[in-house]
């Protein structure tokens, strides 16, 4: 059923796509780079107060390579000097993302490590999908929220764990959870966790260029408003401001090039593993009618199992996930059912799950 959907060229792909884009990370930000110098430049030539008699070349620093002293001579001049320091930045910025990508995405996230002796049933739960594929049960963590949500994170066999919510925990059963936890699976034998955390920390790298420059600048601006080196902090102001933009376009570019098929294809991969697309079927309603983590950055939210698309999706354009009207529907048909529009599967049962042998009064068996 899985190979129907062209599983192996698909974990192939994202395997490639997470290579290019560590290859394109110092590139895009010489980029940036020469983009911000450009227009630095442009406003330095034209600006009508002192700031026009400065030369940009003298008060940065750097040696002019083309010699005309325009804005493209600029930047190309503000690239060559400083690539050797765009590239450490890059190189520094993923070590850190490679070393220390779980614990970032957790404390995003609020994530807390669970044990096996803490909640034996989730783990035994996990251990048998992990027999099942021959994989190293990875760690469970828990958020401590009654929002219903689950992700999986990590880029090798060091660094994969899944995460659940508690509200998740709460309010689907046994055979629910189970479809959840194979779907988080089968994102790590997908390798779409290790492409969304590339892309996390590609795209945190230039917001958080920008931010800081953006408020270096404001802090400049109000101590040196009022002298007259006040043009020049205004129009980098504008520059950092003009960065800030080109950074999140280029945050919903990489949204846009992650293919929304991942969640379909990871539901797929559910029912491969349970034999039970029901079961992720009824999940995934109870999960859509309280999905939402705001807490969480809008980066982070995309690894989750449901992300509620925003008002500034404009329409499902830059959702994440495809509607949950659709993934039902697919699973119906993996399911050999055929959909009914209408009403796809009766609303389930909203009961938090209580173990049979848990005496009255005693800790869930999912905390």
């Amino acid at each position: 059923m899985p190979a129907a959907l062209g599983l192996t060229t698909y974990r192939a792909n994202n395997n490639i796509k997470s290579i290019l884009l560590l290859l394109a990370f110092p590139g895009l930000l010489l980029a940036l780079l020469g983009g911000i110098f450009f227009v630095f430049g442009l406003f330095a030539v034209r600006s009508p107060d002192r700031f026009a008699a400065i030369d940009p070349f003298q008060g940065l620093g750097i040696q002019s390579v083309l010699g005309t002293g325009t804005p493209a001579d600029l930047a190309l001049s503000a690239i060559v000097a400083w690539w050797p320091i765009v590239f450490g930045i890059a190189a520094v910025w993923i070590l850190i993302g490679y070393f220390f990508n779980d614990a970032i995405i957790h404390m995003a996230t609020g994530a807390k490590p669970v044990s096996r002796a803490e909640a034996p049933q989730l783990y035994n739960l996990l251990e048998i999908l992990c027999i099942s594929r021959g994989l190293k049960t990875p760690p469970l963590y828990i958020i401590d929220t009654d929002v219903m949500n689950a992700y999986a994170s990590g880029i090798d066999e060091r660094s994969y764990a899944i995460t659940v919510t508690r509200g998740l925990l709460d309010q689907l059963n046994s055979d629910e959870i189970e479809a959840v936890l194979a779907h988080e699976l089968t994102h790590i034998i997908d390798r779409d966790c290790r492409l969304l955390i590339v892309t996390i920390v590609f795209t945190g790298m230039l917001s958080f260029l920008a931010q800081m420059s953006w408020r270096g600048l404001r802090i400049a601006s109000f101590s040196r408003g009022r002298s007259r080196g006040g043009g020049a902090v205004i129009v980098m102001m504008i520059v950092a401001a003009i960065a800030l933009v080109i950074g999140y376009v280029l945050a919903l570019m990489l949204r846009l090039a992650l293919s929304r098929r991942r969640e379909l294809l990871a539901d797929a991969g559910s029912v491969d593993i349970t034999k039970n697309p029901d079961a992720l079927i009824s999940a995934l309603l109870k999960i859509s009618k309280n999905a939402d983590v705001p807490h969480v950055p809008s980066e982070v939210r995309q690894m989750f199992i449901e992300n509620p698309p925003s008002a500034f999706d404009f329409g499902g354009l830059f959702a994440t996930h495809p509607p949950i009207a659709q993934r039902i529907r697919v699973l119906e048909e993996l399911g050999g059912r055929v959909p009914d529009a209408a009403n796809p599967i009766a609303a389930p049962s909203t009961e938090p799950v209580k173990s049979p042998a848990m005496p009255p009064g005693t800790k869930s068996p999912w905390s």
